[in-house]
């Protein structure tokens, strides 16, 4: 496992927002944090990186506990891309290149160049290269967001929420390429999401948070409509097609 949650418990002053989370997360698959608003999802993300310090428990990357890393022992194991990014005056080659920063000892050598400049490539990016955060739209800023996380070249992808400001395209793109990143070099992500549809296609394990704590963890395709009707409050019910589950809600209609 690359990943080992026990006994998380956070609150903020006086109100508990997580309580006692156990999970584990292993290299190869994409995780899915799924839940109503307010429910803790982003705390978690953030307390998996530790920018959030739990009250109790204990948070293990590959056997080592975070409370002993130091932040640049984190960057070099975990990479994060928040829901939202404050645009900076600096150009988006330049804020790619920081998710180098971890790995730099002296100074940027070329082959740090060439890595950005692959996934720059990658994503589609070239046209932005010389454009100013300041400048740009939030979907252009998630993405450039996401190509820092992944030349961080870390074996932990933290993502809250990183398809929100994207079009339909690009949501289908940049999660794809996730996806793909995940098997093809067998790390792993752990992702927040609103929407059950997408996350249902795109994830392999996921992870439902109510009530402070996991109402239920396994594989995508365990997922049931009660389970879902449990955590929403809401009925639905679940198709598949190509394979592939779809939720569809169930209108109550009442008698005129």
């Amino acid at each position: 496992m690359i990943l080992n949650v026990n006994g998380l418990t956070f609150h903020y002053k006086s109100h508990e927002t997580l309580k006692n989370i156990n999970f584990s997360i292993k290299k190869g698959e994409t995780t899915v944090i799924l839940g109503p608003n307010g429910v803790g999802k982003t705390t978690l993300l953030k307390c998996l990186n530790s920018i959030l310090a739990p009250q109790s428990g204990d948070i293990l990357v590959k056997d080592k506990n975070i409370k002993e890393m130091n932040i640049k022992q984190i960057a070099k194991e975990i990479s994060y891309v928040a829901q939202k990014n404050d645009p900076a005056r600096v150009t988006a080659f330049d804020a790619v290149l920081l998710g180098r920063h971890p790995h730099i000892r002296f100074k940027t050598n070329p082959d740090d160049l060439k890595k950005v400049d692959a996934i720059i490539k990658r994503l589609n990016l070239s046209h932005l290269c010389l454009k100013y955060l300041d400048q740009m739209s939030g979907g252009e800023l998630q993405k450039v967001s996401i190509a820092r996380a992944l030349v961080q070249e870390t074996d932990l992808l933290l993502l809250d929420e990183p398809t929100s400001s994207l079009d339909l395209k690009n949501q289908t793109d940049i999660l794809g390429l996730i996806r793909h990143i995940v098997k093809e070099h067998h790390i792993a992500a752990i992702m927040t999401m609103h929407d059950l549809n997408t996350a249902l296609r795109y994830a392999d394990q996921y992870l439902f948070l109510k009530d402070k704590t996991i109402y239920g963890a396994g594989k995508i395709n365990d997922i049931s409509s009660k389970m879902i009707e449990d955590v929403y409050d809401v009925r639905v019910e679940i198709v598949y097609h190509k394979g592939f589950p779809l939720v569809v809600p169930i209108e109550n209609r009442k008698a005129a």
